[in-house]
């Protein structure tokens, strides 16, 4: 015969309110979207105000990061704002600042480099070293010698499946693409037809000419949520208006709020109630945005210091540890968000990086294969096994298969193409 009884048990569970929810999508947001949800909001609730933030400005030397997102601000003037954020020395700075005013109206050098080098009295090194830097700036492309270098320049910005199979392409067949050789192509890199003519539909999409397709862009959206500076010996960090904004009920609607009936005050609280769940979202995510920035730049000071060849090996965990936090709120923090410090612009997510071999990074790894690679002599370029060994000899094992794919990954041809 079967008994029946009753049994108690106790168990935790979580469960998160809407507040929470809300709290944990506005953290997520990119500050744009954010921005747009903001407005929508204020247009479903016309008590209340808001109003996009203009611009944020670095507080070290008058520099306004934002100066070049203005649409009618001359593209020079825009790179040479980008220029002066990245901490370049003042020799490299001054032949960037250069390079920036010698472009041709696509965006290419007007002369070759290695001339403007002699005519400026510089070295080739620190001629290559101010190309780079400015070749890193936006719109990607800009800067480029040729064509070729221009379209691999571009590709360096994207993580597509294809990068490899694309770079190979632009490198080596780029006259097969305009006779619609795609067999020949396949033939030569041993990949099936279909991928080529994949790949070819992915290259038709980068533009030719940077400079013109900035012009006809209104805005460049790019502004950084957090701001980093030195002030007096320590780092500084600023959450900005752009990252958390206000939003703020109408003066006139304050008003009734005090001195209105009762059923108006009671009309009136209602709409500030769902709004302060909005401002409560608000401000935690700019609290949890000054914290993990704070975190950050604990943990990465070198590259706030010497840039991208000093990342450290960084999980969200380790932030996550520090700040007593779950790893998904470090995530939802860092995603989307862009960091202004006078290394310049970086995605926040860029500053977590696998470790690769003791101490270093795969950043750093990549990082200081370019600076390698830009430092070689050009004509006799070093093999893929000499890079390995000059990093080993730094401490830095890396086997030869896994310097060609960085090397592929920053579109850095092999050292027989890279011969001169």
């Amino acid at each position: 015969m079967q008994s029946l009884g009753l049994e108690l048990s106790m168990k935790q569970e979580l469960r998160l309110t809407a507040e929470m929810r809300l709290s944990l999508r506005v953290l997520q947001l990119a500050s744009a979207d954010l921005a747009a949800e903001l407005e929508r909001f204020a247009e479903e609730e016309p008590w209340f105000r808001f109003e996009r933030p203009r611009s944020a400005a670095m507080r070290t030397d008058d520099v306004d990061p934002l100066a070049r997102v203005a649409s009618r601000e001359p593209l020079e003037e825009r790179l040479k704002q980008e220029l002066r954020l990245m901490g370049l020395p003042a020799p490299v700075l001054r032949i960037a600042l250069y390079l920036a005013d010698d472009l041709d109206e696509r965006g290419y050098l007007a002369e070759p480099i290695d001339v403007i080098a002699g005519r400026l009295g510089a070295s080739p090194a620190q001629a290559r070293e101010a190309l780079a830097a400015l070749q890193s700036c936006d719109p990607p492309g800009i800067g480029a010698e040729d064509l070729t270098s221009c379209l691999l320049l571009q590709l360096r910005n994207e993580r597509q499946p294809m990068q490899s199979i694309m770079a190979s392409i632009i490198r080596c067949h780029l006259s097969d693409v305009a006779e619609g050789r795609f067999a020949d192509i396949a033939s030569s890199l041993s990949v099936p037809v279909a991928q080529v003519e994949e790949a070819v539909r992915l290259i038709r999409r980068l533009t030719p000419a940077p400079a013109r397709a900035a012009s006809d862009d209104p805005v460049v959206p790019l502004r950084p949520d957090v701001l980093v500076h030195k002030m007096e010996g320590e780092w500084v960090i600023e959450v900005t208006e752009w990252a958390a904004p206000r939003l703020e009920l109408r003066p006139a609607y304050r008003r009734l709020l005090r001195e209105g009936d009762a059923e108006v005050r009671k009309f009136v609280s209602a709409r500030v109630a769902r709004a302060t769940w909005w401002m409560r979202a608000i401000e935690r995510r700019r609290l949890t945005l000054q914290r993990v920035a704070e975190a950050l730049v604990r943990r990465q000071e070198g590259y706030f210091e010497r840039g991208a060849a000093a990342i450290r090996p960084l999980r969200l965990a380790d932030i996550a540890e520090d700040l007593g936090v779950h790893e998904s709120t470090v995530s939802r923090a860092v995603k989307g968000k862009i960091l202004g410090s006078p290394q310049g612009l970086i995605p926040m997510e860029r500053l977590f990086s696998v470790e690769v071999a003791p101490g270093w990074s795969q950043e750093a790894a990549k990082a200081r294969l370019a600076e390698i690679v830009q430092a070689e002599d050009k004509a006799n370029p070093l093999s893929d096994q000499a890079i390995a060994n000059l990093l080993a000899s730094e401490g830095c094992r890396l086997s030869r298969r896994a310097i060609a794919k960085y090397r592929e990954a920053l579109c850095i041809p092999n050292s027989f193409q890279r011969r001169r």
